[in-house]
Parts: C-alpha cells; structure tokens; sequence
C-alpha cells in the first residue's frame, strides 16, 4: 500500500511515515483534487516587466497567479507604424478574482521582496543573480 502527502501529494512507499518536502504526516488515500474555477484576467499590463511583477505580488500574497511568458508574443513583423501594442496578461482562479483585485490595488512589492519571491521559486538562479539567503 502507497501513502501520500496531503498537502503536496507526493507518493511514498508504505514505510515512510511523513512528507520529505513538506514534513506532514502521510495519509493512506488522497481526496480528490479540487479543480478551480476557470481563470480570469484581473490586469491588462502594458508592459511584460508590470505583468511579471504583479504576478510575483500575488503569489506571495498566497493567491495563484499566471502569465505568459513575453516570448510567446508576436512582434510587429518590423513595421514602425503598427498601431497594435501587445497586452500583457495576468490570469488567477475565478475564486481568488476579489483577493488579487484588492492587493494589485495596493503598491507593488520592493525589489528587494520581489528578489526574495524570485529565490523561494528559483532555487538556482541566473549566474548574474545577486543572492542572500532567506531566513529559516
């Protein structure tokens, strides 16, 4: 019989007694995963840097929160006269919609905040990354 964390849902073999990541004891069957609502856009960010920021401020405010990633826009084919500006778009669950309203309305993170969410999510960082290590 195969236990499972239930915050992570990872699988473990049946002698192991709690998660190795998360450190919760292990359950012998898991609930069914929720599905979430579908997403909605909550910015329209003109810029792919304020969509990755706003981003960031949401999921370390503990609301999940998504972007595309500026590659996948199409340039303007080289024509200087294009008057179509890509919009940058940022996605949470329906049921988080009210809280990421709220704390995008509220100033953005600081740098140094934004490089501490970076780190939590990035445990090996560009080589040109400043680093410091988080607390315990």
């Amino acid at each position: 019989m195969m236990k499972y964390c239930p915050h992570c849902r990872t699988e473990y073999e049946d002698h192991v007694r709690s998660c190795s990541d998360c450190g919760v004891e292990l359950v012998g069957s898991l609930l069914p995963e929720r599905l979430g609502q579908e997403p909605v856009i909550v910015l329209h960010a003109s810029t792919a840097h304020e969509a990755q920021i706003s981003v960031a401020t949401l999921q370390a405010e503990g609301v999940p929160a998504y972007t595309a990633d500026p590659d996948i826009y199409i340039p303007q084919l080289g024509n200087p006269v294009a008057t179509i500006t890509p919009e940058f778009l940022v996605w949470v669950p329906a049921d988080a919609r009210e809280a990421a309203l709220r704390i995008l309305g509220e100033p953005l993170i600081t740098e140094s905040e934004l490089l501490e969410v970076e780190q939590a999510h990035d445990p090996d960082p560009d080589v040109d990354e400043e680093t410091t290590p988080l607390p315990a």
